[in-house]
């Protein structure tokens, strides 16, 4: 029960990742609002926690959206009086070739990826500092440290935004006692990594040293430790979760 009677938010939240993210919370006895584009889908991973006796709400909305953004932190605020943990899971991605994107490709991704996280900061900003406590766990991912891994351009450039966003955010809320911090996943198997052919998944578990992709819970695992007190003196640190394919 790391995070007993804690208030977690978690983007992206109705499958995948944040899907496993958020039960993995619940699990340890956080209530969790859950925060997607997906309603029907939220309000079913909503229920899954519910059944773990954890109290939780499910909000549809755009994060790239500042209104939407703006009007489900406040519901969350109305609803559990405080804002604990943040998760910036949602994300999108694409693997078009740069000569083929285009501008309005380019600024969805960049618009979802790095506009969203920056919204939703923002919008927690000042409970956690008038809490002098919080955690805001966002994500990267590999393709933002060496390019694009069954991604475009955009994508890795997004997710290289978002690690740099990570720390300069860690270095201003230091002081208040909010801890940032980011994990760039590997090849994760998610429905983003649908896409793969088996000769696909052939190659990476040939050149990722464990010799296999990780899961959503392995992740969940990660984002836990650095929700909980566990990684109290942790902030502006990149988690790398990739399975020994990129040692830095």
């Amino acid at each position: 029960m790391r995070l007993k009677d804690k208030v977690s938010i978690v983007t992206g939240a109705a499958r995948g990742i944040g899907e496993a993210i958020a039960l993995t919370f619940a699990k340890e006895g956080s209530h969790v609002a859950v925060l997607d584009l997906l309603a029907e889908p939220a309000t079913r991973v909503a229920e899954k926690i519910q059944a773990l006796g954890r109290k939780s709400m499910a909000i549809p909305m755009d994060i790239s959206k500042s209104a939407d953004v703006n009007r489900a932190i406040q519901q969350v605020l109305d609803q559990f009086g405080r804002i604990d943990i943040l998760v910036n899971n949602a994300g999108i991605c694409q693997a078009t070739p740069l000569e083929k994107i285009t501008e309005e490709e380019w600024d969805r991704i960049f618009a979802v990826n790095m506009k969203g996280v920056f919204l939703c900061s923002k919008a927690v900003l000042g409970i956690m500092k008038r809490q002098r406590s919080g955690k805001i766990i966002n994500f990267g991912s590999i393709a933002g440290k060496i390019g694009g891994v069954l991604a475009g351009a955009h994508y890795s450039a997004s997710k290289a935004a978002v690690m740099c966003f990570t720390k300069s955010l860690a270095r201003e809320l230091a002081p208040f006692g909010v801890n940032v911090n980011a994990i760039a996943p590997g090849v994760i198997e998610t429905a983003m990594t649908e896409m793969l052919t088996q000769g696909h998944w052939d190659k990476y578990t040939t050149i990722i040293p464990m010799g296999r992709v990780g899961t959503v819970e392995e992740a969940a695992k990660v984002a836990l430790f650095l929700a909980s007190d566990d990684s109290s003196y942790i902030t502006g640190e990149i988690v790398d979760l990739n399975g020994g394919q990129l040692m830095d």
